[in-house]
């Protein structure tokens, strides 16, 4: 669902900054390696649902509103 992915990197890359963040330190707040990061927000590839919750973990907010469509906001 090339859809969800999107949504999900740019979900990502906005809570991210809001937290004035870099990919860097998102990885060492959840775990998630640096470049699976970067990865994601580029959508080379999706996340496993061990790292979204580890991702939402670290930036305050559920898996879901990772994973939320932007017009379901």
């Amino acid at each position: 669902m090339p859809e969800l992915k999107h949504a999900f990197a740019d979900n990502l890359r906005v809570r991210r900054v809001k937290k004035h963040w870099s990919q860097q330190q998102l990885a060492e707040a959840s775990g998630v390696s640096v470049d699976a990061i970067g990865k994601y927000e580029r959508c080379d590839c999706s996340p496993t649902l061990e790292s979204i919750v580890k991702l939402s973990t670290a930036l305050d907010c559920t898996p879901n509103d990772l994973c939320t469509f932007p017009e379901f906001k």
